[in-house]
């Protein structure tokens, strides 16, 4: 993956196929996690309860339905929107060009929280976890690996993003 800012706040992504490949994976990866019961580690990290206290599970209940489909709604939207971004890359060399406005950089960086949130829940992933060495032999080798790759793009984003804020 490489990346170059634009003086409008976008950038231009030059990422291998299997990067691409990878990226058009995450939109039906998280569909799943929005879908999934509210048990489920990853649906509960995206949609974190309003009230912990339990005597409060009726006003639970009320901001789910009302704050939920919303939150939902934008959420597939920039799914919708990153998957068509991922579709319009266009050839550069062995890579592919996926360029971005300063507005869709933000949208990115959102789905790629969106990502990171699913991916740390289901590897329970705390503060202090380190991803540094993942050995051959590791069972999650890959979706750890996938967690730090994702977090590398959403940090290069938002590092993108500061250089576009005024000094």
């Amino acid at each position: 993956m490489r990346f170059r800012t634009a003086p409008d706040g976008g950038v231009d992504l030059l990422l291998d196929p299997i990067e691409v490949g990878f990226l058009q994976t995450l939109p039906d990866q998280l569909r799943a996690c929005y879908e999934a019961p509210a048990d489920d580690p990853a649906r509960a990290r995206l949609f974190p309860r309003a009230y912990l206290d339990p005597t409060e599970e009726t006003a639970e209940r009320e901001w789910q339905a009302l704050a939920q489909p919303g939150l939902l709604r934008d959420r597939l939207d920039a799914l919708a929107t990153m998957q068509a971004h991922l579709e319009a890359a266009t050839p550069r060399g062995r890579r592919r060009r996926v360029t971005l406005g300063a507005s869709d950089v933000a949208l990115w960086a959102a789905v790629l929280n969106d990502v990171r949130l699913a991916f740390g829940a289901r590897l329970g992933v705390e503060d202090d976890t380190d991803f540094s060495r993942i050995g051959p032999d590791d069972p999650l080798g890959a979706e750890k690996a996938a967690y730090v790759w994702c977090s590398a793009l959403q940090g290069a984003l938002v590092e993108a993003m500061l250089l576009g804020l005024p000094d």
